[in-house]
């Protein structure tokens, strides 16, 4: 199909006969970008760029409009602009529309072509700079985000891998597509909202594959015990019930230590200039364009919020204005983020100068707009006991509603109500809790959904939960004090629970520097050469425990307590061999994906039996040198030739 002009042929008037705009033309391309479109749009790239006249109107026209009404070649070609316009703007989402398998596959022959790229350029005797060059264009030729920069043999090695490809494609895919059904207003109240069906699905889809590799997986300790990764994960903070309690546990440890030093409490929403909203809610709810979108994606607007923010904290900061508390980022109905942040400061005069500098910033850009003064920043002052219930439902929409089942809250003398989303079943648009929704929104968009401002680093407060009670008690008998509560401060003892106040105070408080708390996590030291598996230099190992930074312990490491996993390969995973070993059930019921086994062990002989039988070794191994062996009676030379035609080489020889 011929691209679509831009300019009206008017060279000559053969020119003008032979291309001007007809309606077929300009159906034909129509339909083109419909059948292109995702199925999800089609109907509204067909309202967007067709919209059907009322039948009433057209009979009713008077004879003074219909000749008013434009050509035929003119309204032609107000189509074919339109459309060419929407291929502009949304022709790469399109395009990239694209299934995980065929993701999979593009990935795959990228590597391919990335490998055969650098051969040749190698062949050829090209430098470093000039191989690298290569594989830059290609990676810039497919368009697709680079993560980090294109330098040197590591970026080489990257394109040559096929998992590079596949992540880096699986998040462009994910993101492009979005994007396109933000842009054409298909994401807000009226279809569930925060993320479009088809982003919704992808995300599903996501994580059903990982549940199915998890479940597959099995690990095995050293003491013997055997767990699937899906059992081990359940375990930690991937589990929403345990990070939405984790999360209540730290708010209302943070509540406790600032009404205990009486900090001022603000609650701050912040949200974004018009510009960033592709959807209007009228009247009763109903959804429609907004006319000042300019095509933002939700990636854009977090990336203006984290902007003005840095620029806030750091004017505080040289103020000596010291806060504490969460911020959580939650999208509205059409993707678009907004922000809440849970902050304390230490007197009035603090808290008004959070207030004025993020005023400020905030209305730096697009202030003048209608709106912008009284809507694009909220403050509310809290009072005493009620931080929790603030941002309560906001994690609640984000991790569900069952993780939050023992952490409803009463605020100003009314219990808060948690919004889950729609979850009516019947309904296709409503088919998945909210906080399905807001997951699959942040995942596309790689938003970090919670973030603790000022306050110590939750890494310590699980590493301490794995250092054993002797090194507790060497530090407590060596005078250190604050490590010893901080631990007890992490531990849930009987009917004493977990007490992030107490840790935030063994700690050394609140708004330090890094090097400034008590305790830092260590690291072991990596060995000289050691690489990641694209050649580069691990500068940093992995986490082995606990650093003091103050009293008399500083610099002695706590030693977290860790067990050695190693992978189970190539062992039955039959149901009844599982259910057995305590296993995870389920193991064994298949998916139809072959499962990775490990390559079967050297036989323990040293040989096979056919070898064993014309050789005479097997009878050798088990009993011993025989007292007349051929080598008691003949030469060398014979034992040699004797050897050689009895070995299997020679008969297959004899068998040719």
């Amino acid at each position: 199909m011929p691209t679509i002009p831009r300019k009206l042929p008017n060279a000559s008037l053969a020119d003008w006969n032979k291309n001007k705009p007809t309606p077929v033309m300009a159906r034909d391309h129509l339909e083109r970008v419909i059948r292109c479109a995702p199925a999800a749009w089609q109907a509204a790239v067909r309202e967007r760029l067709a919209p059907e006249v009322p039948p009433i109107l057209a009979r009713h026209r008077s004879d003074d409009e219909w000749l008013n009404e434009p050509p035929e070649w003119a309204k032609a070609w107000d189509l074919l602009q339109a459309v060419a316009d929407y291929e502009d703007d949304f022709g790469q989402a399109s395009l990239w529309n694209l299934e995980d398998y065929e993701i999979c596959t593009m990935a795959k022959k990228l590597a391919a072509e990335a490998d055969e790229l650098d051969a040749l350029a190698i062949g050829q005797g090209a430098s470093l700079a000039a191989r690298v060059d290569s594989i830059r264009l290609l990676v810039r030729c497919v368009g697709v985000g680079e993560d980090k920069a294109i330098e040197g043999e590591p970026a080489i090695k990257r394109a040559q891998d096929a998992a590079w490809w596949r992540r880096r494609l699986r998040v462009h895919v994910a993101r492009v597509v979005e994007a396109g059904a933000v842009g054409l207003g298909l994401v807000h109240a009226r279809r569930g909202g925060y993320v479009s069906n088809v982003g919704l699905h992808r995300r599903q889809d996501q994580l059903r594959r990982n549940d199915e590799t998890l479940g597959r997986t099995v690990y095995r300790n050293e003491a013997g015990q055997k767990y699937s990764l899906r059992q081990l994960a359940a375990l930690g903070t991937a589990n929403p019930i345990i990070r939405g309690g984790e999360l209540m546990t730290r708010i209302r440890g943070a509540e406790e230590y600032a009404d205990s030093r009486a900090h001022v409490g603000l609650f701050l929403t912040l949200t974004l200039p018009s510009r960033f909203h592709p959807v209007k809610l009228g009247s009763g709810g109903r959804p429609f364009p907004n006319k000042k979108y300019q095509g933002a994606t939700p990636r854009d607007g977090q990336l203006w919020l984290r902007d003005k923010w840095a620029k806030t904290r750091a004017a505080l900061a040289r103020e000596g204005v010291r806060m504490y508390g969460l911020r959580v980022a939650e999208p509205h109905h059409d993707a678009t983020p907004h922000w809440h942040a849970l902050v304390w400061a230490e007197d009035e005069a603090s808290a008004q100068a959070i207030e004025r500098w993020v005023r400020n910033y905030w209305l730096s850009d697009d202030g003048t707009e209608r709106g912008a003064v009284q809507n694009r920043v909220n403050v509310k002052r809290m009072v005493k006991g009620g931080a929790a219930g603030y941002v309560a439902k906001y994690i609640a929409k984000s991790v569900g509603n069952v993780a939050l089942a023992e952490h409803m809250d009463v605020v100003n003398g009314q219990q808060i109500q948690l919004d889950l989303g729609p979850t009516d079943p019947k309904n296709v648009k409503e088919s998945e809790p909210g906080h399905k929704r807001v997951d699959a929104w942040a995942a596309t968009w790689g938003i970090r959904q919670f973030q603790t401002i000022g306050m110590p680093s939750v890494t310590v407060w699980r590493e301490l939960r794995r250092v054993t009670p002797d090194q507790l008690e060497l530090f407590s008998s060596e005078g250190d004090r604050a490590t010893v509560r901080a631990a007890q401060a992490c531990h849930r003892t009987g009917e004493l629970r977990a007490d992030w106040r107490l840790f935030m105070e063994a700690m050394g408080g609140h708004a330090l520097p890094r090097k400034c708390w008590h305790l830092r996590t260590a690291h072991r030291t990596p060995e000289p050469g050691t690489v990641n598996k694209y050649g580069e230099a691990v500068k940093v190992g992995r986490i082995v425990g606990l650093q003091a930074q103050r009293g008399r312990m500083r610099g002695h490491w706590l030693v977290s307590r860790r067990l050695a996993w190693v992978p189970v390969q190539a062992e039955s995973t039959h149901a009844a061999q599982v259910g057995q070993d305590g296993d995870a059930a389920g193991q064994a019921q298949g998916d139809g994906t072959a499962t990775a086994r490990a390559a079967l062990p050297r036989a323990w002989t040293g040989f096979n039996n056919c070898t064993a039988r014309l050789t005479g070794e097997l009878s050798r191994a088990l009993f011993g040198r025989g007292d007349h062996e051929i080598e008691d009676w003949c030469t060398p030379e014979v034992v040699a030739h004797f050897r050689a035609m009895r070995s299997p080489r020679f008969a297959e020889a004899l068998q040719c």
